[in-house]
């Protein structure tokens, strides 16, 4: 049987010239400080810049697939608040060839991190960020809007505090999220009014052992299932 010869056009070629990766935005809450993960850049025209680690979307797989690579080769896993926010997609955004991006970001304790970064890898406070390379301050910008209109319909806070945590680690995390500061004995008595969080009995010695321990407190498992009513408009406005 003789093959069909399959005439493709020079525009539709142009179709396949494209690449198409993922780009994700990892944050922690570390020294009081909201951070994320920065890599070096690799390409030989930005040896000196710092951007946000990306992996390729190969012909045989798909961006789930990318996504664990990408996590797995990072920080060791991935089983962790991830959420889709963006697609980039400008013609010039890569200097070398077209790439489509599509943008995440995810949330993970500082505990559950590899304390060891390669040097490629940093942590950088959210808003000291450097000029990174390509489009990427304006992924983080974007991102980071995202995040920010999540955190006010959903209990994001937690996924990025351990199991056990004291409250000003609540607070601090809230605040640098939303860019804002809150009074703290009027935050305070909201958040355990509403009831989101219950005191466990334990404390938390300060590393210099001097002043009172800090209580801690873990999300209230009975409130899982109406938490998002409850910490919407109740708790930042």
């Amino acid at each position: 049987m003789e093959k069909t010869e399959v005439t493709i056009s020079n525009s539709f070629k142009l179709f396949f010239r494209g690449t198409f990766s993922v780009d994700m935005l990892l944050i922690t809450y570390h020294q009081k400080k909201l951070k994320i993960l920065l890599q070096g850049n690799k390409e030989i025209s930005f040896q000196d810049e710092w951007g946000l680690r990306g992996e390729l979307i190969l012909p045989n797989g798909d961006a789930h697939k990318a996504m664990d690579k990408l996590m797995l080769s990072l920080v060791g896993q991935s089983s962790f608040y991830k959420n889709k926010s963006s697609v980039f997609s400008n013609i010039d955004r890569h200097p070398v060839r077209r790439i489509v991006t599509f943008t995440h970001y995810g949330l993970i304790p500082f505990k559950r991190l590899n304390q060891t970064l390669s040097s490629e890898l940093k942590w950088c406070e959210i808003y000291k960020l450097p000029i990174l390379a390509f489009d990427h301050n304006d992924i983080v910008n974007k991102v980071l809007k995202w995040f920010q209109k999540e955190l006010l319909s959903r209990p994001l806070v937690f996924h990025t505090l351990p199991d056990k945590f004291i409250l000003s680690e609540f607070i601090g995390v809230s605040e640098q999220t939303l860019n804002k500061q809150f009074e703290v004995r009027n935050f305070r008595k909201k958040i355990l009014t509403i009831g989101i969080i219950s005191p466990l009995g334990e404390f938390r010695k300060s590393k210099s052992n001097r002043g009172r321990p800090a209580e801690l407190y873990a999300m209230n498992p009975m409130k899982k299932k109406t938490i998002k009513d409850l910490i919407r408009f109740d708790i930042y406005n």
